[in-house]
């Protein structure tokens, strides 16, 4: 429990790396996640659980996109296995990355953390999040921007910190 709880956004994130589309990246999710209850006795104690669980996400993958052989596919299998030696590859990157973004959007002010949040959850459009904000949709743009560039510039200071240190 303690390995999924750690590993599973970041197994989401790779799913949707490779799908695109979030309903079909939920489904395919759903189903690793069972797979890999079920199976956890044939992971290897001490081994890399995030390398074996990508494994496990990229061959559901695989099977999800065959089964769909009528609709158009995002990746192709050649590709897929682009995508998953390079996350694989750079996972450490990858995660200081993720905590120090982490870090930086918990810096944000709370009206600043509260857009970028409606922003980005699943459904939600710039016009949309307009709305509910009461800001016009050049205004959202604009902040968004902003906020993009301050996050950047956050997330790039505090690895030359840490470089640093």
């Amino acid at each position: 429990m303690r390995l999924w709880a750690t590993h599973a956004q970041r197994i989401y994130s790779y799913i949707l790396s490779m799908l695109v589309n979030r309903a079909d990246a939920d489904d395919v999710f759903q189903e690793v996640s069972m797979i890999i209850w079920n199976k956890f006795e044939q992971f290897e104690s001490g081994t890399n659980f995030r390398a074996w669980a990508y494994r496990v996400s990229l061959n559901k993958v695989r099977e999800f996109q065959r089964t769909r052989r009528n609709e158009p596919v995002f990746c192709d299998n050649a590709l897929l296995e682009v995508v998953d030696r390079l996350t694989t590859q750079r996972s450490d990157v990858l995660d200081t990355q993720y905590r120090l973004l982490t870090h930086c959007l918990h810096k944000l002010c709370s009206r600043d953390r509260d857009l970028i949040e409606r922003l980005y959850r699943v459904g939600a459009t710039p016009k949309s999040v307009s709305e509910q904000v009461g800001r016009s949709i050049a205004g959202v743009y604009k902040a968004l921007g902003r906020i993009h560039d301050a996050l950047l510039d956050c997330v790039r200071r505090s690895a030359v910190k840490e470089e640093c240190s």
